[in-house]
């Protein structure tokens, strides 16, 4: 199974609402890394495009020039493939892949179904294989992979804060401390979980567990030992980190938005 971050599908969404009314579907690059011959996407970004029922036509330069910054933010990624809104695979895709497979040996193509027709939100990945004849008419097959969806820590914290505005259209409230305030009371909630376990095994309540044990073990020691001053300091240097990721998220939201106007435009 091909492990495929959240963040990615949050972002195919957003890209999908907020796309010109002349586009039925949105395309764009998945970026990741190669582990052992497991593709692991872990990031994505919009390309601009045009589609009709006679041709397609997307920024081919513009998804170069993107995906060049992205390597140069983080080494390790690369271009894995590329997505679209909508479940349909149709010739034109074959032609989206084509370029794709020149930036990467196997491209990876993710379909997500933003219109949620089967009432959910279904995700499929597929990788090509070339069809035909030596030297003669030659075409490639979708053929559909395995994947899953996994989260680092950071993104369990902002899914289980979604989770909590199911079923509401209230404008949900992004304030800083608030947020640290509630996910510091769900820490001491589950410390105090913990230690009610450990209290009832030394009591002889429960029987003990070794594995689990050896895992707590791990947990304490895995704490550093961080004076108040240290601990003061790593948080505003996560601040200043936090304020430039938002700033540069803000101009690239910006250059989407002027490419996409000036390609409607034209």
């Amino acid at each position: 199974e091909w492990p495929l971050r959240p963040g990615v599908l949050f972002n195919i969404v957003d890209n999908y609402e907020r796309r010109n009314d002349n586009n039925k579907r949105v395309i764009g690059t998945l970026m990741g890394r190669y582990d052992k011959g497991t593709v692991h996407v872990t990031e994505s970004f919009a390309v601009p495009h045009q589609e009709t029922e006679e041709e397609v036509s997307m920024d081919m330069e513009y998804a170069m020039r993107i995906g060049e910054l992205q390597k140069k933010v983080n080494t390790t990624m690369y271009t894995v493939g590329w997505y679209s809104s909508g479940i349909i695979i149709n010739e034109y895709s074959s032609l989206i892949h084509a370029f794709y497979k020149c930036q990467c040996p196997t491209p990876v193509h993710l379909t997500v179904d933003t219109q949620l027709k089967e009432q959910k939100m279904k995700i499929n990945t597929h990788i090509t294989s070339q069809l035909g004849a030596k030297n003669g008419t030659e075409g490639c097959i979708f053929t559909p992979v395995p994947h899953v969806i996994t989260g680092a820590e950071a993104d369990q914290v902002s899914l289980k804060f979604f989770q909590g505005l199911r079923g509401t259209r209230k404008t949900p409230n992004f304030n800083d401390q608030e947020q640290i305030i509630n996910s510091c009371d769900d820490m001491i909630s589950q410390i105090n979980i913990v230690m009610g376990h450990v209290k009832k095994v030394i009591a002889g309540e429960v029987p003990s567990d070794k594995e689990l044990g050896r895992q707590l073990m791990e947990v304490v020691q895995s704490i550093p030992n961080l004076d108040g001053d240290t601990i003061t300091n790593m948080l505003n240097s996560h601040m200043q980190d936090l304020l430039a990721v938002e700033y540069l998220t803000y101009l690239t939201r910006q250059q989407l938005a002027i490419s996409a106007r000036i390609n409607q435009i034209l």
